[in-house]
This record gives C-alpha cells, structure tokens and sequence, in this order.
C-alpha cells in the first residue's frame, strides 16, 4: 500500500465513478481499476460495491475511508512543515473557487499574493460548489472560496470575507423597478428565472420565501448568472441576485431593486472542519484578506 492508492481510493470514493476518478488523476480507467483491484487483494476486504450510477463504498470501505483520509492530510501536512528545514523549498497550496473571483476582486488579490510569494505555488482551479466540497473531502484541495450561507458550521471550518447584498433584477419597465425595496411577499405572483435548484443562492431565497408563505414560481432555471440576464432582459421574467456580481453585466434596460428585509450571502474560505489549518492556509488567507481590504473589497475582519 502507499500514498498514491490511498489518494486515488479518496477520488473514487468521492466522485462515485471510476471514469471520473480517472479523469481527475490523469490516470485510464483500466489503470485505476487496476490499482483499486490491488489495494483491496492487499487489505483482504471489498472497499466498493457496484452500482446502477457507478460505485460505492462497502462499510470495510467506509472504515478504510477515515483511516485514508487521515493518512493523506498527514503526509501532506508533514511536506510542508518539513520543508522550512530548506531555504529554496516551494510550498504547494491547492485552492479552489467558484467563478466568482473577479466579480469580487479575488483574482487581482491573489496576483498579489503570487507576486509577493515567489516561493509558494498555488495550484488554482474553479469549479461548482459542490465539485470543492468533493474535493475538499477527498483531500485534493486544501482550501476553498465558496458561499457559506448554507454550511454546516460543525463539519466545515470558515473564514468569512465578502457580503453582498441579494436583490431582485428586472428591467426598467417593470412595475418592481419604480419601488425603492420590495418585501419578498409582494413577489408570490411574479415568474422567475433563477439559478439552478441545487445553488445556494437559489436554496437561500426559496428558504426564505417560505417564511412568508410562499414558493416562488420558477419555470426556468440556468447554470450562470449572464443566461439569467439574458433571459430577464428578453422579458421572460425577473431573477434574484448578488448584487456586486451582476453590477458589470446591467444594461441600459436592466435595474437592480433591493428586499425591504435586506437579505445578503457571504463566501469566505471554508476547509474541512477535522483539518488544522497549516500556516501556509493561515499566510495565504490573510495575504488575500489583506489585498482585499487594501481594493475595497473586504467585508469581514478574517478574525470574525
């Protein structure tokens, strides 16, 4: 057994198909089957049983799990704490962030931090929510920028940096658009068109929608916030958004409204609630939080 199969049995653990595991790890398919075949002749247990969609972990598998895990998040701590023992050593850090970085000034923030950090290396992806999360669980990102409106705050650990406020976007011949704020139950019989059901944006209102009594009608739904636009400025209806992430897409037909209750979503940096934090997670938040708040873009102290 060693560090790369226990790496490689977290992937397939956490995307569920062996085609995808392999297409995360640069791997073939046959390869990663192979290797999964080997660790489980080793360990004398079935770690995954077939199913419909893919696979999935037997209760062996669940046990191995929590022993692989620790194991990974070991080792690479171990890597980087040893190597301030060397004067040239590069150190890695695997972040992710929904596409929301330049929106919020997040991409300029960590040009900086790259500037003034030779020695570090960031390997930077952006992906869907629940893509980080999938990694954050199978030990392939470190830290990640995601909304944390929704997180369980007893299995994921979160710095809170940007607010912004949610607000109704429709265009400028709406009825909506000559109110100054609208109370969320003034728009129960108003069509929508919001972000995909499985968004925290889109989780957060229709929550919010059910405290006064009603679930808002939303026949159509998209995966980014410019089809959202779109649709809205064709006249399909009206959408509900971040209101700094759609500022640099309005129209001269498009105007934003905001809720009489004031409702706002926050992203922070969220990593796995059992990890402790290196001080390279520590340097790098602040190093960002820092070139944010320099660029106006800050919302919270990083010790909130």
């Amino acid at each position: 057994m060693d560090f790369d199969q226990m790496r490689a049995f977290l992937v397939v653990a956490s995307t569920g198909r062996m085609i995808d595991a392999a297409n995360e790890l640069f791997i073939s398919q046959s390869a990663l089957s192979k290797q999964m075949s080997k660790l489980e002749d080793e360990l004398g247990v079935t770690l995954f049983s077939k199913t419909r969609s893919g696979v999935e972990l037997t209760q062996a598998g669940w046990d191995f799990y929590a022993y692989a895990r620790k194991t990974v998040l070991d080792y690479q701590e171990a890597k980087n704490r040893l190597s301030d023992y060397s004067e040239n050593a590069v150190k890695t850090l695997r972040f992710g962030s929904l596409p929301l970085s330049e929106d919020y000034g997040v991409e300029d923030a960590l040009g900086q931090y790259w500037a003034d950090h030779p020695t570090v290396q960031i390997e930077f992806i952006v992906r869907s929510q629940r893509d980080l999360f999938k990694r954050l669980e199978s030990c392939q990102l470190d830290l990640a920028l995601i909304r944390t409106d929704l997180l369980d705050r007893g299995r994921w650990s979160i710095k809170s940096l940007i607010a912004d406020e949610l607000v109704v976007v429709c265009t400028t011949d709406h009825p909506l658009a000559r109110k100054r704020s609208i109370p969320l139950g003034a728009l129960r019989n108003e069509r929508f068109i919001l972000l995909e059901s499985k968004s925290d944006i889109t989780q957060r209102f229709v929550t919010e929608c059910a405290k006064v009594g009603f679930c808002p009608n939303a026949p159509l739904h998209a995966s980014r916030h410019r089809v959202l636009l779109r649709a809205v400025q064709n006249g399909l209806g009206i959408t509900v958004s971040p209101k700094r992430m759609v500022e640099s897409y309005l129209s001269a037909v498009l105007v934003t409204v905001p809720f009489k209750e004031q409702l706002f979503t926050t992203v922070g940096f969220v990593w796995a609630g059992d990890v402790q934090p290196s001080q390279l997670m520590q340097d790098f938040m602040q190093g960002v939080h820092d070139n944010l708040g320099r660029m106006g873009s800050l919302s919270y102290n990083l010790l909130d």
